[in-house]
């Protein structure tokens, strides 16, 4: 009996186990109709090759077989069901075993023109307890008025860390997403480091409770001119609760073909939880880039975006930031609607709970901060001399959507002094509500103010003087405010 050498014998089973992993192609096909009528143009992806809808809305999609959905970009004038009270953009596959499966999607016209509309950014909304679903239900109310009172179409997206703790039993997600649904506004949901279930022993399985009750964790729409995605940048270590912001090769090659259909120059909106580019970053200081905090890979979806006039919409630092990167590339950190863990109605730099209002008119992108129960006129705080223990003899500003196009200027009894000085340091509204509060009311009392460089200070020549604080947005907007 002739013997098989066990080196032969290792590689056929290596063979073996790799045939066995391997999922067979599987073609699906169907159409995208909207009153039995079919849409032409429709993106169609299994979350790596995209094909496009025929004249007739049809298509068909060569598959390797390991996709989990199959989903469509929603394309512009059109609405789609919402289940689990988000947008239903998808059909899971992944339990069908056939080599050629049909998957048709039924989409409703809005009858709009939704040239101009109305798009908002809840980042961090993060609710540990039942009775914080409260405040997302006032934040709720807060945006249903802002929409009716423009009588725009409107779309949101959630960005991230949509619940606190997520082996908290029953889960919250439902819970919050019914209160976001009484904005009477789609949300769109993208997955954040709280969202995942920390016991899975990969990244590929901690996004299961996510999956099934959202779909993808990365997609397209498109609301007027603009393209929105939502990326995925969350990857689990499986090492306690750690994470790095990283986008999977599997996630940029589908950007690619997802953009391949977009044409250069248009606006183009990416929303992900993780920001890509960071505070230490801007200061050149590199090794202080905390790699939970940051995209590691960030100048791979830099190139990607290149052809297009791009905005990075971001969370998961609980403050507000903004890096223009280029004419084309401006990424926006927002500030959480949780407020500081909802402890306190100020995030760590003093902003107060709200979220952000984008003001779309065709490939024009304009923006502004909405303070629940506030008004857009809110935009900054200012605060007498004194107030900051660190200048004692300045008045001093928290302008909280600055950005290097605002312009911070001052009046002293009416007369015109020039701009205020920028400085890195800490909002006194903020430290104030922790320092009176953390002992006796805050659930975690590890956590407090944070250390912010959108902070302003001028010295006044007399402190009896009557001080103005006057702000100018990039869009020609001013605020005022007199001490």
């Amino acid at each position: 009996m002739n013997r098989v050498p066990v080196k032969l014998l290792c590689a056929w089973a290596a063979l073996f186990m790799c045939t066995a992993l391997q999922a067979s192609p599987v073609k699906y096909f169907g159409r995208v109709v909207s009153s039995g009528k079919g849409v032409p143009d429709v993106s169609v992806t299994d979350g790596r090759s995209v094909v496009r809808t025929d004249h007739a809305g049809r298509y068909v999609l060569e598959s390797d077989g390991n996709a989990e959905f199959v989903y469509i970009s929603v394309p512009s004038g059109y609405t789609v069901p919402l289940e689990n009270n988000a947008p239903c953009f998808y059909r899971n596959v992944s339990d069908e075993e056939k080599e050629v499966l049909r998957v048709d999607f039924e989409i409703g016209a809005t009858m709009q023109d939704e040239t101009r509309h109305m798009f908002f950014l809840w980042a961090d909304v993060q609710v540990y307890e039942p009775e914080e679903v409260r405040y997302v239900e006032k934040a709720a109310a807060d945006v249903r008025h802002l929409v009716e009172s423009s009588g725009l179409p409107a779309v949101g997206v959630t960005c991230g860390d949509i619940i606190g703790e997520w082996n908290y039993t029953p889960s919250l997600f439902m819970p919050v997403m019914a209160a976001t649904s009484q904005s009477g506004v789609p949300f769109y949901c993208a997955v954040g480091n709280h969202d995942m279930d920390m016991d899975a022993r990969s990244n590929e399985g901690s996004k299961r409770t996510f999956k099934s009750l959202f779909g993808p964790t990365y997609y397209s729409f498109n609301k007027g001119k603009v393209h929105y995605v939502v990326l995925d940048n969350v990857f689990y270590l499986a090492l306690g609760y750690r994470t790095v912001g990283y986008i999977e090769e599997t996630q940029l090659r589908w950007l690619e073909n997802d953009l391949a259909n977009v044409p250069d120059g248009s606006t183009v909106v990416v929303c992900m939880h993780i920001p890509a580019y960071s505070r230490a970053a801007r200061h050149k200081e590199w090794g202080k880039e905390e790699l939970n905090k940051i995209t590691c890979n960030r100048n791979a979806l830099y190139d990607i975006l290149e052809p297009y006039n791009a905005h990075l919409l971001t969370a998961h630092e609980h403050y507000a930031e903004n890096y223009v990167m280029s004419d084309r590339l401006f990424e926006h950190v927002h500030p959480p609607l949780s407020g500081l863990f909802w402890q306190s109605k100020w995030s760590m730099d003093g902003v107060p709970w709200g979220y952000m209002v984008y003001e779309i008119d065709g490939d024009d992108v304009s923006w502004y901060y909405k303070p629940v129960g506030g008004s857009r006129e809110d935009q900054f705080y200012a605060y007498p001399a004194g107030a900051d223990p660190a200048r004692p003899d300045c008045v001093t500003a928290n302008v909280w959507n600055y950005d290097p196009a605002w312009k911070v200027c001052w009046y002293e009894d009416g007369e015109f002094k020039g701009e205020m000085t920028r400085y890195s340091g800490w909002d006194r509204t903020i430290c104030e509500d922790v320092e009176a509060r953390r002992e006796k009311e805050f659930k975690w009392k590890y956590i407090g103010a944070g250390e912010t460089e959108h902070l302003f200070y001028a010295k006044p020549s007399s402190p009896e003087a009557v001080i103005t604080v006057e702000v100018t947005d990039r869009f020609g907007n001013v605020y005022r405010k007199e001490l």
